[in-house]
């Protein structure tokens, strides 16, 4: 499974190795200009008039890949940024976002709307160009209200990402010795994996550094969800109204990626059933990665005919992924549950509901031991 293929970098993961360009092409600069200005217009309710006011741009200038980026990078969040920026939602798209963000997304076989590639996985620049790609020096390209918890949050699900990178390689490896090497080999791969998962788990729980739940919860939460029903129109493209799921960290291949590589069974719902659905929102190479290992590994079936120690490792492998679950319930009732003071199932950005949609992706993991 050569990383490559499936637009992985060896260093950053999932994440490009190189931000995207911070500017489009100059037919596209009205996109541009309304970048820094995007927070004041929400705050003035002035959003949706000045969207509508646009020209329609054809998408035929946007050539490279960093530019096909960066624009659905701002067309995405335009369109969620149109939706919910009032005191009801909007439930149309003016056709000078919604006809080239449709185009661009078919043509990169993405979702129009704000998801987890573009908020979290592209959606940063370097503070110092010198140096690489961390935490520490980036920040997001666009915000929707702006502020450090805003940009704090998708850099630090970011960062996730970039803690998971080192394990990528181990995963290719253990799906390619599950079909070819010894039990020695993949025990030693599954302890390597093991071991990394506990810089993974540390990163998650960095996002409680610099992002304050209420906040998440009130003022970066609701321009992240999913649309509405019935849908939303997306004007001269059709008159139909479409849905689409909110950005979610479910829609990382990250852990999509573990769960396929160690032969976890999402069947469940609607953990199985969501977890397949936002496969989707993945780019595609990306979600190939997932596929693929999920059709060749052979890992759990060789640690239930394997050695004590190759099924020992097996399990504490699984267990690094039920704690990295049961860290994000945390997670979840902290940003979402608690500042909603609720005690219902309260439901996630991806429409799912919390406790039912994360502790189905828990049972899953610990009922794959061997």
């Amino acid at each position: 499974m050569a990383l490559a293929h499936y637009q992985v970098d060896p260093i950053t993961g999932f994440v490009p190795p190189l931000p995207i360009p911070d500017q489009l092409p100059a037919a596209y600069g009205a996109w541009d200009a309304l970048v820094p200005n995007l927070s004041a217009l929400i705050r003035a309710r002035r959003l949706r008039q000045t969207l509508r006011a646009l020209p329609v741009v054809d998408i035929g200038e946007i050539q490279t890949e960093g530019d096909r980026e960066r624009a659905l990078l701002l067309l995405t969040h335009f369109a969620n940024a149109h939706v919910w920026s009032g005191d009801t939602p909007e439930l149309t798209i003016p056709p000078a976002v919604a006809v080239p963000l449709c185009a661009l997304a078919e043509r990169m076989g993405r979702q129009p709307i704000a998801h987890y590639a573009t908020t979290t996985l592209i959606n940063w620049r370097l503070v110092n160009a010198d140096e690489p790609v961390s935490v520490d020096n980036a920040r997001t390209q666009i915000q929707f209200l702006g502020g450090v918890d805003e940009d704090w949050f998708f850099i630090a699900s970011m960062g996730v990402e970039l803690a998971g990178a080192p394990l990528l390689p181990v995963v290719a490896q253990l799906v390619l010795h599950s079909r070819e090497g010894s039990d020695a080999e993949l025990t030693a791969l599954l302890e390597q994996f093991a071991q990394g998962m506990d810089a993974v788990h540390a990163a998650l729980e960095n996002v409680r550094t610099w992002c304050d739940p209420a906040t998440y919860y009130r003022r970066v939460r609701p321009f992240v969800t999913g649309w509405p029903q019935p849908g939303v129109i997306y004007e001269g493209v059709s008159n139909e109204p479409r849905r689409y799921l909110g950005g979610s960290a479910g829609q990382s291949a990250l852990l999509q990626l573990f769960d396929a590589a160690l032969r976890v069974r999402h069947d469940d719902d609607p953990a199985g059933s969501y977890l397949r659905a936002v496969r989707e929102y993945m780019p595609p190479r990306h979600r190939a990665f997932v596929e693929d290992a999920e059709r060749d590994t052979q890992v759990r079936e060789r640690a239930q005919g394997g050695t004590a120690a190759l099924q020992a490792t097996y399990n504490a492998a699984l267990q690094t992924i039920a704690d990295f679950r049961d860290a994000h319930m945390r997670l979840a009732h902290d940003y979402i549950v608690s500042p909603s003071g609720s005690t219902r199932d309260m439901k996630g950005t991806g429409g799912t509901a919390l406790d039912s949609f994360l502790g189905g992706a828990r049972r899953s993991t610990t009922d794959a031991r061997v």
